[in-house]
């Protein structure tokens, strides 16, 4: 296997009141993922399919360090996590799961609460069955992963069908696993969000995320926009207001601990209490999945793709159904479902994110929404992904069970 270093991150980040920001706007809730891989090729962290458990936790440390330099300047640093690089070599079993243990040892030692093991490219799988993945998600709670459907203008079938039969595989096993993967299509190395990241494999570095949600929504409630246009120029001030302080904090932490600074992804992820369905019911006058649900994605996301600032990930509006307390209930009410949201995903970030899917769902249907996404990002060049929540061929057809603490439970809507 190719010699490849781990990236290490930093989670949610809450700012507190501060005189620093006194007269910008408060960033009520922000991701900072702070992806730490081996500075050289050479360090060798993830080699011959093995963790250098002490490599990982020296980076572990420093990502840790900085976290405390952010929390000191107003920050709430939630989470750390790590990120290993992308496969694109045949790998076996064995290694697979010689890898996933390491990783999950690395994380102990080093305190980091969780990490994406890997994304898997097509030329991974030639060696793996999908219960092979399946299974070391299961065993351990802490891993997410990933499997590459589509690389530019190509989508690769056969990896779409192992992506489903994971899914498949996985709701037989633990009902939250899904959770933890994905299916993903143009996504580029370095993006802060799970579970679809990974990192390059280069040097050590830092990406951000913000989960700016309820900052958008309190600002959208404040402005009252009156217009399309406008609602994309109040995201665009209100991201710019939370990047530039963080930003200011982080870029030198990461130059004193030795880190890169890759970029942000300024999709406004979704805080417990603050959806972004609700901000984009506001800003454009809609109840979301009726009409005009497509041009307010379509101004947010203008918005959000033009901070400014170095970005990473997938830089547009993500619409998680079940992590998301409007979207649930749009989708419990039948006014949205995956072919509304594929329609969304043409004008923003979104893709297929923890869509909820009852046990008598077909793999092949589970396999045509990947397909779906995967076309529609191979089409445009867009990274957009597929996180499908299926529950358990033989549990409740009313209603979704998950025990994953962000997951909102509804009701599956009626024909």
């Amino acid at each position: 296997m190719a010699d490849v270093g781990p990236e290490l991150q930093l989670g949610a980040l809450r700012a507190a009141a501060d005189d620093r920001l006194a007269g910008q706007p408060q960033v009520t809730e922000a991701d900072l993922i702070a992806e730490c891989r081996a500075g050289a090729r050479a360090h060798g962290v993830l080699q011959g399919g093995r963790a250098d458990i002490a490599a990982i936790s020296e980076y572990g440390e420093r990502a840790l360090r900085i976290g405390d330099e952010i929390t000191r300047a107003g920050f709430d640093v939630q989470t750390v996590r790590l990120s290993g690089p992308a496969l694109d070599e045949p790998v076996s079993r064995d290694q697979l799961h010689t890898r996933a243990a390491d990783l999950a040892a690395a994380c102990r030692r080093a305190g980091v609460g969780s990490a994406s093991l890997t994304a898997l490219r097509p030329a991974a799988l030639a060696e793996l069955q999908p219960s092979d993945v399946a299974e070391v998600l299961a065993e351990h709670p802490s891993l997410f992963t990933s499997v590459v459907v589509a690389d530019g203008a190509e989508v690769d079938h056969a990896a779409a069908a192992f992506s489903g039969a994971v899914i498949r595989e996985l709701a037989s096993r633990d009902r939250d696993a899904n959770f933890r993967f994905a299916a993903i299509a143009n996504l580029g190395a370095n993006a802060p969000l799970f579970p679809g990241s990974f990192s390059d494999g280069g040097a050590a570095g830092v990406s951000v995320a913000l989960q700016s949600a309820g900052a958008l929504l309190a600002r959208a409630r404040a402005a009252k926009p009156g217009d399309i246009a406008e609602a994309a120029r109040l995201t665009q001030r209100c991201l710019q207001g939370q990047l530039g302080p963080l930003q200011d904090v982080l870029v030198p932490s990461c130059e004193r601990h030795g880190l890169l600074f890759h970029g942000v992804d300024p999709s406004p992820a979704c805080a417990p209490d603050a959806g972004i369905a609700e901000f984009l019911e506001t800003v454009g006058g809609i109840r979301f999945g009726s009409p005009g649900t497509v041009a307010t994605c379509a101004a947010v996301t203008t918005g959000i793709r033009s901070v400014g600032r170095p970005t990473v990930g997938y830089a547009g509006l993500m619409l998680p159904v079940l992590e998301d307390r409007v979207l649930a209930r749009s989708w419990q009410e039948g006014r949205i479902d995956a072919d509304s949201v594929i329609a969304y995903s043409s004008v923003c970030g979104a893709g297929l994110d923890t869509i909820p899917l009852p046990g008598s769902t077909q793999e092949h249907e589970v396999v045509a929404m990947i397909m779906d996404m995967a076309a529609l990002s191979a089409r445009w060049r867009k990274p957009l992904s597929a996180r499908l929540m299926l529950a358990p061929v033989g549990s409740d057809p009313h209603r979704t069970k998950f025990r994953a603490p962000q997951v909102v439970n509804i009701d599956y809507p009626t024909a």
